[in-house]
């Protein structure tokens, strides 16, 4: 039991030090900012621990079972928050629909909530910001990394049947 609720400390202890990097500044690569917070953690936060004289509360048999946990529970964030990062269409015409009320809204008004300044360019900035994409003569094209990322996706994509289910 020690050992579980030390990880989920763990990775408490990542979230809040990713929390407050947030309200501090916002990083320039969230996804590489948030890959430094998740492994700087467990080494802060094992110093702070024993800086603080905190008791033994795991043995070394125990932290290869901690690891995985916390290593999944990292990686599982990291993709929640990748498809949160930037404002998706739903949540926008959710929050449009909130703030009109019982008035509601019509089909233009919620079409203009849906623009590319809106979704398009901060997804395009973003993943040539993570080198993704790369600026071509009038668009992009994907670069070395976005290739494999393109054929990981389009695979996971035929394998759960998503082109035929969306």
């Amino acid at each position: 039991m020690a050992a579980l609720l030390s990880s989920l400390g763990l990775f408490g202890f990542a979230w809040l030090l990713h929390l407050l990097w947030w309200r501090w500044r916002l990083p320039r690569n969230h996804t590489g900012a948030l890959l430094a917070v998740f492994a700087t953690a467990p080494p802060v936060a094992s110093l702070l621990w024993m800086a603080c004289g905190g008791p033994h509360l795991v043995g070394l048999r125990d932290l290869p079972g901690m690891a995985l946990l916390y290593l999944g529970a990292a990686g599982c964030y990291l993709i929640a928050y990748t498809a949160i990062e930037e404002t998706s269409p739903s949540l926008a015409i959710f929050g449009t629909l909130r703030a009109a009320g019982s008035a509601g809204c019509s089909h233009d008004e919620l079409s203009a909530v849906i623009t590319d300044g809106n979704f398009v360019k901060p997804r395009l900035d973003a993943l040539r910001r993570d080198g993704i994409l790369v600026a071509a003569a009038d668009g992009y094209i994907l670069s070395q990394r976005g290739k494999k990322a393109a054929h990981l996706a389009m695979l996971v994509s035929r394998i759960f049947n998503v082109e035929k289910n969306a």
